[in-house]
C-alpha cells in the first residue's frame, strides 16, 4: 500500500494526514517544537507509523510525496530571527527600502516610528551602475565596487544578500553579474536578484519582496536541508514537496531560491481544502474560518475560487508583493490568553501560550488563562477526552486560573467569566469574517461557512448566527485541514513581465511573444521537478489599470494566444471589473501593465472514500450527556454527546449536541441540526 502525507506546521500543533490509494485516512496531532519543527514533524510521523503497525523506515519507504506547509519563514519575520542582510544597489538609491512609500504606515499618528528595516542602512552598499527605463545600459557596472562590498559584509558577518538595482527588471544583465561576483566572493551566503525574485514594475515592492527572501533564506534553507537530511536517513525516497503562499507546491530546492513564496505556506491551503470538500455539495461559495491555537484564517471561497490577492504587508510593515491566496489572520485561537488592561477591560489574543507551556488546563506550566480554558469549563471540551484521551486536561486548574486572573478582578463568578472571554474572541473572530465579506461588498447571508482548524468547529455556530449565516461546512478532518490542502495542491510557478503600454498599443503578438517568454522559463521549473508536459498547464492574466490610476486589477484571460480582437474583449472584461470593484467604469484609456503567466504541473490527488453505510439514526452512537452553557438564555443545558469518529452518512442530530471527534469537538447549538454527508463531514443548519 502506497501512502501520501500532509504536512502542517502550526505555532502550537504539527498537522499530519496520511491517505492511502484507497482514499482511506489517518491523521495525527502532535505537539509543535519552535525550537526545532522538524522535531515535530519526526513525532508525527512515527505516531502514524506506530497507528499503521509499521515502523519510521517502513512507512517512509512507502510514502510516494510528503507535502509540507511550514511556518519558518512567518516565524523568522515575526520573531525577529532572520538573517543580517547586506543590500547592493545603484547609487543614489540607497534609501529607498527606508523611505518606503514616503508616508507613515499610520500616517495621522506621528508617536509610532517607522518600522526597523531587514537591512539597516550601514549594510546598504551603493554601487555605481545605470540602466534606463528602456533597459539601456547608460552606466556599466563597476564589478570592483561589487567586490569591494562583499569584504565589507564579510567583515559585517552579513549572512544573506540581496541586490536590487533601477530597472533591473527591464534589463537583469548587471543585476546577475552582480550575484555571480557575489556567490564568487561569499560562497557560503545566501545571495539574491530582485530580478529573479520578482521582476515587476515599482522599485519599492520589488527590492522589498526581494530583502525579504534573503532575510528569511537562510532559516528556511537550513531547515529544509536538516529535513530533506532526517528523512533520507529514515528511510524516505519519495517526493518532497514545499506549499507557497499561492496555494501551490515547489520542490525545496527552489523553495531554497525563493523563500519568501513560503511566508504564507500554510494558512494558504485551507481555501484550497474548502472548496475540495464542498465541492460534492455543489456548494461555491464559501467563507472558511481555520483556528488553531495560536490564530484564525478567514478566506472567501467565490464561484470555487479562492480570493487572491497581489500584495500583502507581512507583520503589518514589511511589504511584499506576490501572487497569494488572500487569507486575513487574527490572533484568535484556543491558546489565545484571555488578560484585563489598565482599565480592567477584557481582551482575549493576540498572545497566544502555543504549544509550550499551552493553556493552563494542560498542567505544562502555563498560568494564564486561555480561550480552550474557557470552553473546558463551559462544559464544550471533554477533559477525558482530550485529543481521544492521549492528553491529559485539568478543568480545575483552568476553573483556578479563571476565577484569580478574570473572575475576581472583575468581582463576577467563574462562569461569567469564561462565557465572556468566549464572546470576546467570538467578537474578534466575526469580525475576521466580515472583513474578508462584507468589506469587500460581499453578503455573507449567502455563503456557507467552512469551519476548520482543532478549535474551529467549537466556536463556529456561535460566529455565523451573529452574520446571519444559516449553513455550516465542517470536515471530518477539519483539525488538519491545512495539511489536506497541501496534499491536493499541484506544481506552481508565478512568471511576471511589466510591460506598461497603452491597451490601443500593446498589438497581441507583442503579448504573445512576452507569454511564450515567460512559458519557457515556467517549463524550465517544471522540467526540473519531472513534470512530464501532458501533465503541465498554464493560467495567464493581465494587470490593467485606466490611465493615470496607481493600482491596477489582475485580470484572468484565456489560456489560448490572444488576437487583437480579444483584446478588445478583454477591455470590456476589465471595465466590467473594475465596475463591480469599485462601482464605476471610466471612458479613461486603459493600460496594460504587468502580464503573469502561472505554470502548474498535476499532481495525483488521492481519492476520497465516501462511507459505504448510511443510515438517519445516530441514537446508536450516543456516548453519554453532560451539561453544556449555551448563552443566558438557556444556561447549562443537558447535552447528548455523540461518538463521531464512527458516525456514518445521513446520520442526522437535533441540537443541543456535541460530536466528540479524537481531534476536534463539533459544537450543534439549540435550534441548529446535523447531517453527516457521504464523505463523513458535517452539514449544520441553524434555524
Amino acid at each position: 500500500m502506497k501512502y501520501v502525507v500532509g504536512i502542517d506546521t502550526g505555532g502550537t500543533f504539527t498537522d499530519l494526514i496520511c491517505v492511502d490509494e484507497e482514499g482511506a485516512s489517518i491523521i495525527i496531532k502532535t505537539p509543535s517544537t519552535p525550537e526545532d519543527p522538524s522535531t515535530a514533524v519526526v513525532n508525527g510521523l512515527n505516531d502514524m507509523a506506530v497507528k499503521l503497525a509499521k515502523d519510521l523506515p517502513g512507512l517512509l519507504s512507502d510514502v510516494t510525496r510528503i507535502c509540507h506547509g511550514t511556518t519558518v519563514t512567518t516565524n523568522t519575520v515575526l520573531t525577529w530571527t532572520g538573517a543580517k542582510v547586506g543590500l547592493i544597489c545603484t547609487k543614489g538609491f540607497r534609501d529607498t527600502l527606508g523611505i518606503r512609500f514616503g508616508i507613515r504606515e499610520t500616517p495621522y499618528d506621528y508617536t509610532i516610528p517607522a518600522p526597523k528595516a531587514l537591512s539597516p542602512r550601514y549594510l546598504r552598499v551603493p554601487i555605481e551602475e545605470r540602466i534606463k527605463w528602456n533597459g539601456e545600459v547608460v552606466k556599466p557596472l563597476n564589478e570592483a565596487e561589487v567586490r569591494e562590498a562583499c569584504q565589507y559584509f564579510k567583515a559585517q558577518g552579513v549572512e544573506a544578500i540581496v541586490v536590487g538595482f533601477v530597472w533591473s527588471f527591464k534589463n537583469p544583465t548587471h543585476e546577475r553579474r552582480a550575484v555571480e561576483i557575489c556567490r564568487e566572493e561569499l560562497p557560503d551566503v545566501y545571495v539574491c536578484g530582485s530580478c529573479d525574485v520578482q521582476p515587476e514594475i515599482r522599485e519599492y515592492w520589488r527590492i522589498s519582496t526581494a530583502t525579504l527572501n534573503a532575510y528569511v533564506g537562510p532559516n528556511l534553507s537550513g531547515y529544509l536541508k536538516n529535513l530533506v537530511k532526517t528523512l533520507k536517513e529514515s528511510g524516505f525516497q519519495g517526493q518532497l514537496l514545499v506549499t507557497q503562499s499561492n496555494a501551490g507546491v515547489i520542490f525545496p530546492e527552489i523553495a531554497i531560491e525563493q523563500a519568501v513564496r513560503t511566508i504564507l505556506s500554510g494558512p494558504a491551503c485551507g481555501p484550497a481544502a474548502a472548496a475540495y470538500l464542498a465541492s460534492p455539495l455543489d456548494l461555491r461559495n464559501l467563507i472558511t474560518i481555520d483556528m488553531g491555537g495560536t490564530s484564525l484564517d478567514a478566506c472567501l471561497i467565490k464561484d470555487g475560487q479562492p480570493c487572491t490577492a497581489l500584495e500583502t504587508a507581512v507583520a503589518g510593515v514589511y511589504h511584499l508583493k506576490l501572487p497569494l491566496i488572500d487569507v486575513h489572520t487574527i490572533g484568535a485561537g484556543g491558546g489565545s490568553i484571555a488578560w484585563l488592561d489598565k482599565m480592567n477591560v477584557l481582551h482575549v489574543g493576540p498572545q497566544s501560550a502555543g504549544a509550550v507551556p499551552g493553556p493552563v488546563c494542560y498542567n505544562k506550566g502555563g498560568t494564564e488563562p486561555t480561550s480552550t480554558d474557557a470552553d473546558l469549563v463551559l462544559g464544550y471540551l471533554n477533559p477525558d477526552y482530550f485529543l481521544g484521551g492521549e492528553m491529559s486536561v485539568d478543568i480545575e486548574m483552568a476553573r483556578t486560573a479563571i476565577k484569580e486572573k478574570i473572575a475576581d478582578p472583575l468581582g463576577i463568578d467563574v462562569i461569567t467569566a469564561a462565557r465572556s472571554i468566549r464572546k470576546v474572541i467570538d467578537h474578534s473572530m466575526s469580525d475576521a469574517i466580515s472583513q474578508v465579506s462584507v468589506e469587500r461588498g460581499e453578503d455573507p447571508r449567502k455563503y456557507t461557512l467552512v469551519a476548520a482548524g482543532g478549535a474551529g468547529p467549537v466556536h463556529v455556530a456561535d460566529l455565523a448566527r451573529p452574520l446571519g449565516i444559516d449553513q455550516i461546512l465542517i470536515s471530518r478532518t477539519s483539525s488538519i485541514f491545512c495539511a489536506l490542502g497541501s496534499i491536493i495542491a499541484d506544481l506552481r510557478h508565478d512568471l511576471v513581465r511589466s510591460v506598461v503600454v497603452k491597451t490601443s498599443q500593446a498589438g497581441a503578438e507583442k503579448l504573445n511573444i512576452t507569454f511564450r517568454e515567460m512559458k519557457t522559463v515556467g517549463d524550465g521549473y517544471l522540467e526540473r521537478e519531472g513534470i512530464v508536459a501532458d501533465d503541465r498547464y498554464y493560467g495567464k492574466s493581465i494587470d490593467m489599470r485606466y490611465k493615470g490610476q496607481f493600482h491596477e486589477v489582475e485580470l484572468p484571460i484565456s489560456e489560448a494566444e490572444l488576437t487583437d480582437e480579444g483584446i478588445e474583449s478583454i477591455v470590456e472584461d476589465f471595465h466590467k471589473k473594475h465596475e463591480e470593484l469599485y462601482a464605476y467604469r471610466d471612458i479613461v484609456e486603459t493600460e496594460m501593465i504587468n502580464l503573469r503567466l502561472a505554470a502548474y504541473g498535476k499532481v495525483v490527488t488521492p481519492s476520497r472514500k465516501a462511507i459505504v453505510e448510511k443510515s438517519s439514526d445516530a441514537a446508536k452512537y450516543v456516548k453519554g450527556k453532560r451539561d453544556v452553557y449555551f448563552e443566558k438564555k438557556f444556561g447549562f443545558v443537558p447535552t447528548t454527546i455523540y461518538d463521531g469518529d464512527n458516525m456514518v452518512a445521513g446520520n442526522i442530530v437535533e441540537g443541543p449536541a456535541i460530536i466528540e471527534q479524537k481531534t476536534t469537538t463539533v459544537v450543534v447549538p439549540p435550534m441548529a441540526r446535523l447531517e453527516v454527508t457521504e464523505y463523513g463531514d458535517y452539514l449544520v443548519k441553524l434555524k
